[in-house]
C-alpha cells in the first residue's frame, strides 16, 4: 500500500468520527484533520486531538491527497464536487449523491481529472461477506437461487434527510449484486411510515438478479439491531451475520422420499451448518486502506456500480409513495 499520503475527513458526525479514528491510527498516513461548519463538531474533533477546519478552502492551504466525504446525503454533491475540482481524490459515503444525475456528474468530473473516486459501501469489506463470496466463487452452493437480507433496527436520530431505503437498503441492494456478480432490477416494493412522520421507515423489496430471486427487508422499527443475509443454492446454503462477522455453510443433501414423518424429521436433523473460519477485522479500516491504496495508484471498485444501487432505491421509494398516495423523502 502506498503511504505518506495526506488524508482528511469532511464531517465529524457518527461515521466521520470512525473515519478520523482510523486515519489517525493508520501507519504512514498523515491525517490532516476534519472539516465541519459546526463549531461544536470542530470543538469535539479538537478534543480528540485532531485539527479542525471550518471550510475546505481553509483545509487546502496545506497539501492534501484524499478525503472522505461523511456529511448528510443532501450535501454529498456539493462537498465531493468541491474536492474533485481542487484535484483531491474522494471516497464519498453511500449513497453516492441525492440523484442519479448528481452521482454521474461526480464520476465524470473525477475521471476527467484522473482522480480515484470511491463510494463507501463498507459491507463489501466485511470479512463475513468476503467469506460468503469465496464459497460462491468456489461453487460450493451450486447455482444461487434465492437471497434474503435483513437490515433492521431502531430509528437512527442522526439520519434526517433520507428514508430507510436510501440510508440502509442501498447496502443490501449493493451486496446482492456484489456477491452474485449480477445486475439487479426492482420487481416490487412495499413499505410505509410506522414511526417517522415524514419518511418511509420500513420497506421490503423484491429484486431480480438476472433470474435469481432476492428479497431485501429493512426498517427503523425493529427494537433490536439485526444485519444478516442468507443464500440458498442448488448445492448448499450460506448464512451471514454482519455484526458478529460469522459465515456458516450447509452443504446440500439428497433426501430419500418417504411417507414416514419420523424418517423425514431424521433426515432434516442430519443437516449440518458449518461455521467458516474468519479473521475478524474492522470493515471500515479495510475500506480506507483500499482508498489509500487507490490514491497511491492502486485499483478500486467502479463507482458506476453505486449508481445502480441508488437507482433501485429511488425507484422503490417512488413505488411505495405511489401506493400510499403520499409524497415523502
Amino acid at each position: 500500500m502506498s503511504r505518506n499520503l495526506s488524508m482528511a475527513v469532511m464531517g465529524f458526525g457518527g461515521m466521520g468520527r470512525h473515519h478520523a479514528r482510523n486515519f489517525s491510527q493508520m501507519e504512514g498516513v498523515h491525517f490532516a484533520g476534519i472539516v465541519d461548519p459546526l463549531l461544536g463538531a470542530r470543538e469535539s474533533a479538537e478534543s480528540h486531538g485532531y485539527k479542525a477546519f471550518a471550510s475546505i478552502e481553509e483545509l487546502l492551504k496545506s497539501p492534501l491527497d484524499g478525503a472522505v466525504v461523511s456529511v448528510p446525503t443532501a450535501a454529498h454533491y456539493a462537498v465531493a464536487g468541491e474536492l474533485i475540482d481542487a484535484g483531491i481524490a474522494v471516497l464519498v459515503e453511500k449513497p453516492i449523491a441525492s440523484s442519479i444525475e448528481q452521482g454521474l456528474d461526480l464520476i465524470v468530473r473525477s475521471r476527467r481529472r484522473g482522480l480515484p473516486f470511491m463510494v463507501g459501501y463498507v459491507e463489501r469489506f466485511n470479512p463475513a461477506v468476503l467469506a460468503a463470496q469465496r464459497l460462491i466463487l468456489d461453487g460450493l452452493v451450486g447455482d444461487p437461487l434465492q437471497v434474503i437480507t435483513r437490515r433492521v433496527g431502531p430509528v437512527q436520530p442522526r439520519v434526517k434527510d433520507v428514508n430507510v431505503i436510501i440510508d440502509m437498503g442501498v447496502h443490501d441492494i449493493d451486496i446482492i449484486s456484489f456477491l452474485l456478480q449480477k445486475s439487479v432490477t426492482l420487481i416490487s416494493a412495499q413499505g410505509g411510515m410506522a414511526k417517522a412522520p415524514d419518511r418511509i421507515d420500513y420497506a421490503s423489496l423484491t429484486l431480480d438478479a438476472e433470474g435469481i430471486v432476492a428479497n431485501a427487508i429493512t426498517n427503523w422499527v425493529t427494537p433490536v439491531k439485526i444485519r444478516d443475509l442468507s443464500i440458498t443454492g442448488s448445492a448448499g446454503y450460506i448464512q451471514v451475520d454482519y455484526l458478529q462477522q460469522q459465515t456458516s455453510f450447509a452443504p446440500g443433501r439428497d433426501f430419500v422420499v418417504t411417507e414416514s414423518y419420523e424418517e423425514i424429521l431424521a433426515q432434516y436433523a442430519a443437516g449440518t451448518l458449518i461455521e467458516y473460519p474468519i479473521v475478524r477485522q474492522e470493515p471500515l479500516l479495510l475500506q480506507l486502506e483500499k482508498f489509500v491504496d487507490a490514491v497511491g495508484g492502486g485499483d478500486y471498485p467502479d463507482p458506476e456500480l453505486a449508481l445502480g444501487s441508488l437507482r433501485i432505491a429511488l425507484e422503490a421509494t417512488e413505488m411505495i409513495a405511489r401506493k400510499l398516495r403520499i409524497s415523502v423523502a
